[in-house]
């Protein structure tokens, strides 16, 4: 199955990127990026299936772009900033436009008429958009239009999935990012009290990838709901993806 991945160099990208050179769902994987980067190497990693095609406007996706991304069916999109790192508008931009134009542009990619997107969002998002965080609104917007596509007259291939992650966990990854001094202070004092007293609100990298990979080379039909499985068997949270990785 040929995946698109963003955000490979990223946190939960670049874990994404790992399963996904190492799973053999995938025989084609077109890694949008803003550069080249080197690819990770290992023994279980093939390397042979991915291209990376350098992409700087995620606004837009030209005829020489989706002509590479022809016959894919399915994406991960792993893309993302932090709200402290960025001006407001920047954030929407990066966290809302990027996945809207994305889905719009993938949905008619695949030769099968089905095209999974699976959009990385975050424990917090809320679609209602009640929350005081900026990213709770954002990300909860996203995930709103997302889920409305496929109802949208030319957008009814997509399978939407909004996974959305906790405190993501980089311990058990051969993938690790290097971290701020913020991210190291976070991890030292709330990482340990969130594992040992809430571990439902902990996304490992591993057990994250794997159902990120799952969900984008699945056959797309909603996941029974049960805990942490909302909106249809469409919204996944974080205590849901510790129970569906099955590790």
């Amino acid at each position: 199955m040929h995946v698109i991945l963003t955000g490979a160099t990223g946190l939960v990208g670049g874990a994404a990127l790992h399963h996904c050179l190492a799973s053999p769902k995938i025989t084609q994987l077109s890694i949008l990026s803003r550069r080249q980067f080197t690819l990770p190497t290992g023994d279980n990693l093939d390397t042979k299936k991915a291209k990376i095609i350098v992409h700087t406007d995620y606004d837009s996706y030209p005829d020489d772009v989706t002509k590479l991304l022809k016959g894919a069916e399915g994406c991960i999109w792993a893309q993302g900033v932090s709200q402290n790192d960025v001006k407001k508008d920047e954030y929407i931009r990066i966290t809302y436009d990027y996945p809207l134009a994305a889905a719009k542009a993938f949905s008619s990619l695949s030769d099968t008429g089905k095209f999974n997107f699976v959009y990385v969002s975050g424990e917090g998002a809320d679609p209602t958009e009640k929350t005081f965080t900026l990213f709770g609104k954002i990300k909860g917007r996203a995930e709103a239009a997302l889920l409305a596509l496929p109802s949208t007259l030319g957008f009814s291939a997509l399978r939407v999935f909004n996974v959305r992650p906790g405190y993501v966990d980089q311990s058990d990854s051969t993938h690790h990012r290097p971290r701020s001094t913020g991210m190291k202070i976070l991890e030292c004092t709330v990482g340990p009290v969130l594992k040992t007293f809430m571990p439902s609100q902990v996304s490992p990298t591993g057990e994250l990838s794997k159902v990120l990979v799952d969900l984008a080379t699945g056959d797309g039909n909603p996941l029974p709901e049960g805990v942490g499985i909302e909106s249809g068997g469409r919204t996944i949270r974080s205590s849901a993806v510790r129970i569906l990785s099955g590790l």
